[in-house]
């Protein structure tokens, strides 16, 4: 009677990643003003926020480049001995620039503290297009994957080489470049753009014959 053999399968994984320059910065700030009476704080906030706002268009960053991405009116609470008791109210006003500029990432960052912004969110470097990068961490992963595959199966003394048969890429993250120090008062702050690595995992799965 014919019985079917058993596949036999060998499964890895291999990765692979690519360092290149970031050339986009994104910067988030806030100017972030409190007080109890709402409607003097709102003007205060959009007159610190349009004082930014001008000051980076002064430096050459283009009004496409700044976005409102953010605005809160929130009212401020403070518990006392269990009680709530109403302090005011908080106005966030948060901005993101955009500039293909980085080594002026630390200059802008100044400018917008200067004239009024109190809280940098973030700042982050990319690179927009990273399609060639990522196939080349594709095939770095493959030929890690099949590195992998020869050397398991040298160990079990297999006689052939087993056949791929499957293979599916791993979602994984993009780490963003980015080193800063604390804002200085007498010099301008220093931020590195660094490098942004591209990664790239598969799943690989071979056929013992």
């Amino acid at each position: 009677m014919y019985k079917e053999q058993e596949t036999r399968m060998i499964t890895v994984f291999g990765e692979g990643a690519v360092k290149v320059a970031p050339t986009t910065v994104h910067i988030v700030l806030s100017v972030t003003s409190r007080g109890t009476e709402l409607e003097e704080i709102q003007q205060e906030n959009a007159r610190r926020m349009n004082q930014v706002v001008q000051s980076l268009q002064k430096a050459g960053i283009a009004e496409s480049s700044i976005q409102t991405i953010d605005f809160q009116i929130r009212p401020v609470y403070e518990y006392v001995n269990g009680e709530q008791r109403f302090q005011g109210y908080e106005v966030i006003n948060s901005i993101r620039i955009t500039s293909n500029e980085l080594s002026r990432t630390g200059e802008l960052v100044d400018l917008a503290v200067k004239n009024g912004a109190n809280q940098i969110g973030s700042i982050e470097f990319t690179m927009p297009d990273q399609d060639e990068q990522y196939q080349q961490a594709l095939v770095l992963a493959l030929q890690d994957a099949e590195t992998k595959m020869i050397t398991i199966g040298t160990s079990l003394k297999l006689q052939n080489r087993p056949i791929p048969l499957k293979i599916e890429e791993q979602h994984t993250s993009q780490p963003v470049a980015f080193r800063a120090m604390a804002l200085a008062d007498t010099s301008r702050t220093p931020i590195e753009s660094g490098t942004i690595t591209i990664s790239a995992s598969l799943q690989v799965k071979y056929q013992i014959v």
